[in-house]
């Protein structure tokens, strides 16, 4: 993957809200897959003039838009193998070499993480490349791309990742929804920020039938050693509270396990359609515009 619209529109913002991309690094070369019109209109926005559009991205990558639209001083992508001419060969499967630690004022990952196996490896890279004041971008898979890579991830995997522990926190979580499985090839694309499954008690459960990536923007506030604590899933550490065994009533009656009715399930499908779309505005806030 790499830069596409709604991705460029919410790094573009990021921007606009104070985030510097003087130093940026890349996970992987970002290729460039917007209109020219619409970098244009984003251009205009910005109020970037004077730019040879004739030449601009003219190799397909996305290092002219870092540098016009986000402002970029010094950008370094890297990947597993030179393939794409990047700057540093590293396998992000293994620990960066601490020469790269604190290097990035923003570093993004425009698609790469659902192909890295060890992803606990690869997020402690992420976290470990910027420094503190400095923001991880990453876009990855949600929902609907099963087979695109090894993971899928939800909101909450991200929330939990980029926490106080790991010396972060999320400032954006968007998931965004394109009707085809080529995602940059469709002008509908609809964002929308995400709740925080601990802030209102209760999973954040999706169901689409439509391909929908998520894009994660957290910020470092402190240079704490990544997963010295293990991230726990929120619902479950709130179960998982030590609590008072005076206060504790147990009831060892278990009702049998049953299927549901046939009317039952038809309800059931009804209340799912309504609670687990993006439709459901207490989960799902609609971005209508980004920029």
């Amino acid at each position: 993957m790499g830069i596409n619209t709604s991705i460029a529109k919410l790094l573009v913002r990021a921007r606009l809200h104070g985030v510097s991309f003087a130093r940026t690094g890349t996970i992987g070369r970002q290729s460039l897959a917007i209109p020219k019109k619409d970098v244009k209109a984003i251009a205009r926005k910005l109020g970037v003039r004077g730019l040879d559009w004739s030449r601009f991205a003219a190799n397909g990558f996305a290092d002219d838009f870092f540098r016009s639209m986000l402002g970029t001083e010094s950008l370094q992508s890297i990947d597993y193998s030179d393939y794409e001419g990047v700057d540093i060969v590293h396998d992000l499967n293994a620990p960066v070499p601490e020469t790269l630690h604190g290097s990035f004022d923003a570093l993004i990952d425009g698609g790469s993480l659902e192909h890295i196996f060890d992803v606990k490896q690869a997020l402690a890279n992420y976290m470990n490349m910027v420094k503190v004041g400095g923001c991880v971008f990453v876009v990855t898979t949600a929902n609907n791309m099963c087979g695109h890579g090894f993971y899928q991830f939800s909101p909450e995997f991200f929330y939990r990742v980029f926490g106080h522990a790991n010396g972060f926190i999320v400032n954006d979580t968007i998931l965004i929804e394109y009707p085809l499985l080529s995602v940059e090839t469709s002008r509908h694309q609809r964002c929308f920020r995400v709740v925080d499954p601990a802030k209102i008690g209760q999973r954040v459960d999706l169901i689409t039938s439509k391909p929908v990536l998520i894009f994660v923007h957290a910020t470092r506030i402190s240079n704490e050693e990544p997963f010295r604590e293990t991230p726990l899933q929120s619902d479950y550490r709130e179960k998982w509270q030590p609590a008072n065994p005076a206060q504790v009533e147990v009831d060892e009656t278990v009702e049998p396990f049953r299927y549901l009715s046939a009317l039952e399930e038809f309800k059931g499908r009804l209340r799912q359609a309504r609670e687990n779309s993006l439709s459901n505005d207490r989960f799902f806030e609609p971005l209508e515009r980004v920029i």
